[in-house]
């Protein structure tokens, strides 16, 4: 089943928020084409392999972000 961007951005996160390490979600446009962005805190491995490439017809990437940290 294909889905959109959003529909899908908003179920892929709901599924991998458990795991430490995933820190957000949102969509980006390429070509003029959405996909979703998965962020991640680390470029850990094991992380990444757990994101599918693709998400019900919407291509799916990661990009690791810092997380702030109060002092």
């Amino acid at each position: 089943m294909i889905i959109n961007a959003l529909t899908a951005k908003k179920e892929l996160y709901n599924q991998l928020k458990k795991h430490s390490g995933v820190i957000g979600a949102g969509i980006r446009e390429k070509k003029g084409t959405e996909y979703v962005v998965i962020f991640l805190s680390d470029a850990n491995k094991k992380l990444r392999n757990l994101i599918p490439s693709e998400y019900k017809g919407n291509k799916v990437s990661t990009e690791v972000r810092a997380v702030a940290k109060a002092i």
